[in-house]
């Protein structure tokens, strides 16, 4: 919903608020996804990332190819070798402590 069936184009689909459907998800993302874009807005964030504790990203500001994707190092996902598994494997690791990582580019 958040990507294939999101009229805007890769790179602007940021600009969906929520999806049409009764799932749970499409409330919360209407009354979140505002706010999280206009913090990503006014910091001047790459995008700003959720993870649940399997290792899923389950919420993305600009919805890229990267998005509902795993992860977890033993995980399925195409980027699980990357910036961001280091971070969601550091924050899994010692969720107490904000988890800093060296920049590394990566996929979409």
């Amino acid at each position: 919903a958040y990507i294939t069936n999101n009229e805007h184009p890769m790179g602007s689909k940021d600009q969906l608020d929520f999806a049409p459907g009764s799932e749970e998800y499409h409330a919360i993302h209407k009354h979140y996804h505002p706010k999280y874009r206009s913090i990503l807005y006014d910091r001047n964030y790459y995008d700003i990332f959720m993870f649940d504790l399997e290792g899923n990203l389950i919420y993305s500001v600009y919805k890229e190819l990267d998005y509902a994707t795993n992860f977890a190092v033993n995980g399925t996902g195409q980027w699980k070798k990357s910036g961001l598994e280091e971070a969601f494997e550091g924050a899994l690791a010692n969720p107490d402590v904000i988890t800093v990582i060296d920049w590394k580019p990566y996929g979409p």
